[in-house]
């Protein structure tokens, strides 16, 4: 009883600030009105209870904050949670704007185009602080932009991303479903990897406390740099930084796990993801052979520019997925989904992303660029044949104008839509073999 009237007198106390702090406050009255889930949010919240106003946060200028020219970013969240900011830069997450926006010259203002050039350069310099995947934004439509990409991205320099925009719940910021909201779907489907793990059926059947979440493994303590411990990535004239990541990445499993297991676990995971990328590079020779020999249905030339190259072929991170030949649609599946869930399904232990959605599709999607690269060629070498052929004179036999005619009226057929290609081609094939040409 004791225990329940103390904590009624420290809710008082709370709320009696609040409300009496927020009397200075600019927004607040009106606010308390309009938005009162705003309000409320920050009632509850630490700032409330540390008395940090709105203003402290968006300032005084009432009329600024309105027309959205005022933005609380991570810079305002460091100027106090600086060990917290300091870990964020030195994170994956610091750099997704970059990744998500970098190459930003064809914005429409040229104030928009120098001040977007720190994301991407030193100042004064021409030179890329990192390489940006930056095509996939611009060949989408505005909307696409802000919902699609940004939405995400810019937990570089927002930490509302994790934490709400005007609550302070560790609880919330901690959730597995949080880090979902991003970290899911077919290119980066480390929530459903967790999810359906062991680790993820455990925390589901007895919580945190028995099951790790993803702040278990990549925040331990309240680390801020969710990429500490990730040896991913890390090119291999850095080897001695990849093995202290690896170090400290078994450090950690090992808080529930053998040395041993975990070293083995992870090794294993290396070697899936070298195998993977082996796949994915042998695909990617097959695209590039054909784009050498004019064989892309359509060529790069015949269909919309790349935002950023024009018409080349583009098989590296600049790589787009609108207006793609059937190959080069199959390879970015390879690269951009199968080849992530295979190596990122072993580090998250979860064998059936690792088998039936990484390696098996990895597997049945080069055998089918293996066989479209064939039938393209075939393809090819018939109607270099055929055109041989229609060179000839008519004279030449009753053979050759029969056969002549024949593929004549085959090719009207198809033109006209009374044939499908597939047939088109079958039939075509049995005409010249027939012929013995």
């Amino acid at each position: 009883m004791k225990n329940i009237f103390i904590a009624a007198i420290a809710s008082l106390i709370i709320y009696f600030v609040a409300q009496t702090s927020s009397a200075k406050d600019p927004c607040f009255d009106c606010h308390k009105e309009k938005t009162p889930g705003i309000v409320q949010a920050w009632q509850t919240s630490a700032h409330s209870k540390k008395q940090v106003e709105c203003s402290g946060c968006h300032g005084d200028d009432v009329e600024a904050n309105h027309k959205g020219k005022i933005i609380v970013d991570s810079a305002k969240c460091g100027a106090c949670h600086q060990k917290a900011l300091t870990e964020h830069k030195l994170s994956k997450h610091a750099i997704s704007l970059k990744a998500g926006r970098g190459c930003t010259r064809n914005m429409p203002s040229s104030e928009e185009q120098e001040k977007s050039c720190a994301f991407c350069h030193e100042h004064g310099s021409t030179k890329p602080k990192l390489d940006t995947e930056c095509a996939m934004f611009l060949s989408q439509k505005p909307e696409m932009q802000r919902q699609g990409c940004d939405s995400c991205h810019k937990i570089e320099n927002r930490c509302d991303t994790c934490h709400t925009k005007h609550g302070t719940s560790i609880v919330y910021a901690k959730s597995p479903a949080v880090c979902g909201s991003c970290h899911m779907g077919p290119d980066h489907a480390q929530y459903e990897m967790w999810e359906t793990s062991p680790h993820g059926a455990i925390f589901k059947s007895e919580g945190e406390k028995a099951g790790p979440t993803c702040t278990t493994c990549h925040m331990s303590k309240g680390l801020h740099n969710v990429s500490k411990g990730i040896a991913t990535g890390i090119p291999d004239s850095a080897a001695e930084t990849r093995k202290k990541e690896r170090i400290f990445m078994i450090e950690i499993c090992a808080s529930c796990h053998t040395q041993g297991l975990s070293t083995r676990s992870l090794s294993d995971a290396d070697n899936i993801e070298a195998q993977s990328r082996a796949l994915v590079e042998e695909a990617k020779t097959v695209v590039e052979g054909l784009y050498t020999d004019g064989l892309l249905m359509p060529m790069p030339d015949e269909r919309p520019l790349h935002p950023l190259f024009g018409a080349a072929l583009i098989t590296g991170p600049h790589m787009i997925y609108e207006n793609l030949s059937t190959v080069e649609s199959l390879y970015f599946k390879m690269k951009q989904f199968y080849y992530m869930n295979a190596f990122k399904g072993a580090f998250h232990q979860n064998p059936d992303y690792t088998h039936w959605y990484g390696n098996a599709p990895l597997k049945l999607t080069l055998s089918e660029i293996k066989s479209e690269a064939m039938l393209l060629r075939k393809t090819n070498l018939i109607e270099k044949r055929l055109e041989n052929l229609i060179s000839q004179p008519d004279n030449v036999n009753d053979e050759v104008a029969v056969l002549k005619k024949n593929l004549r009226e085959l090719k009207d057929k198809r033109l006209n839509g009374k044939i499908t290609e597939k047939e088109y081609i079958e039939i075509k094939n049995r005409l010249l073999k027939s012929s013995g040409l």
